[in-house]
C-alpha cells in the first residue's frame, strides 16, 4: 500500500481524518469520506489511489467551499 508524506497508509480513514481534523465532523467533506466509506468493501481501510496532492485539494477546495456558504 503507498503511503502518504505523513507516512500514514493512502486510505479513506486516513484522508476522513484529514477533513475532521480541519473542518469538523459535521462538514460535508467529511460526510463524503464517511459516504465513500460505507460503500466501500474494505471501509475505512479501503486504499486511495489518487495523488495526495489532488486529494489534499479535494480537502481544501470542499472545505473552504462550504465555510464561504455560511
Amino acid at each position: 500500500m503507498d503511503k502518504i508524506s505523513t507516512g500514514e497508509d493512502s486510505t479513506l480513514g486516513t484522508y476522513k481524518k484529514m477533513a475532521v481534523a480541519l473542518f469538523g465532523e459535521d462538514s460535508k467533506i467529511a460526510k463524503f469520506f464517511n459516504d465513500k466509506i460505507a460503500e466501500s468493501p474494505n471501509g475505512e481501510n479501503e486504499e486511495v489511489i489518487q495523488h495526495e496532492s489532488q486529494m489534499l485539494y479535494l480537502i481544501m477546495h470542499m472545505g473552504l467551499k462550504e465555510q464561504e456558504e455560511e
